[in-house]
């Protein structure tokens, strides 16, 4: 879940909407920077678009402003390439983490553009120093005027939206803004349900991205789970296959995809044990430890 810095200084010019699209698929890409199963009811639930056209004008726009590409498997379903260099892509990395409980929250996709656009940068900037970031008041109005295209007192209005993830004063012709934190910006967690009690632990970015991985291959091939946490142990085993696959050459998705479709030919509910039989027979691993 990591937005390069030089990913979001594209963003100075889209939508609410677009950005709110844009940095959802930035949860879900992989080290590819490639998002699989972009499913349009999905996205129209999480982000709240009222109609499915919003859906597909939002993904053209994107396209049209080269922040990714796509392509179409079955209506309605989309393999999405973003243009988010990674940490492993960057010579020298500079990203925000996305992985905090306030960018998965209604409150955060109601927050116009340009305010997730400061906020996304002030969390970057104070970062950078200490947690406080200082600045003259001219040069700062001056920045975001010209990278946002509004003017001064539009400015004002989002940093009064702003305060409540800011702390903002001046003194003697300069800003001192300091991150304030709290609970939103705290990592997600989920509860997981053991054999006597249930507790709750860290939802990972690398969790999240498995279990969206997980969800699509199981609604591609219209796969019933079984239990709660067969998504994400699908999304585990894929990952877990990854590297054997690669090293012969082939798509993980693809041999994924194609012995899951041969599971289904035989049941409509999804086993993991039994798909992971079946997964390791088709590697030839069967008899391996």
């Amino acid at each position: 879940m990591q937005l390069a810095y030089d990913t979001l200084l594209k963003l100075n010019s889209v939508s609410k909407m677009e950005m709110n699209f844009f940095l959802q698929c930035v949860r879900y890409q992989d080290e590819h920077r490639r998002v699989i199963g972009v499913y349009y009811k999905e996205f129209m639930q999480v982000l709240g678009m009222k109609s499915k056209q919003t859906f597909y004008n939002v993904l053209r726009s994107l396209s049209e402003k080269n922040l990714l590409s796509y392509t179409q498997n079955v209506k309605g379903d989309f393999d999405i390439y973003l243009e988010n260099r990674t940490f492993s892509q960057q010579k020298t990395p500079d990203y925000i983490d996305l992985n905090k409980v306030l960018f998965q929250s209604k409150e955060f996709f109601k927050m116009k553009a340009h305010e997730k656009y400061m906020l996304l940068d002030l969390m970057r900037s104070t970062a950078l120093n200490r947690g406080i970031r200082v600045i003259n008041v001219k040069e700062f109005y001056h920045k975001y005027c010209n990278i946002l295209q509004v003017s001064k007192r539009m400015i004002q209005v989002y940093l009064q939206t702003l305060r409540k993830y800011f702390s903002v004063h001046i003194k003697n012709g300069k800003y001192y803004i300091k991150f304030l934190g709290g609970k939103l910006f705290q990592k997600p967690t989920k509860s997981i349900k053991g054999k006597r009690a249930t507790y709750v632990c860290i939802n990972t970015a690398a969790d999240q991205q498995r279990e969206y991985v997980g969800r699509v291959l199981l609604r591609r091939e219209q796969l019933a789970k079984k239990r709660e946490e067969d998504a994400s142990d699908l999304g585990k085993l894929t990952h877990q296959y990854s590297k054997i696959i690669k090293e012969r050459g082939e798509d993980t998705i693809s041999i994924i995809s194609a012995v899951l479709h041969r599971y289904a030919e035989e049941s409509i509910i999804f086993d993991v044990k039994h798909f992971h039989k079946m997964l390791r027979k088709a590697l030839k691993l069967e008899n391996s430890l």
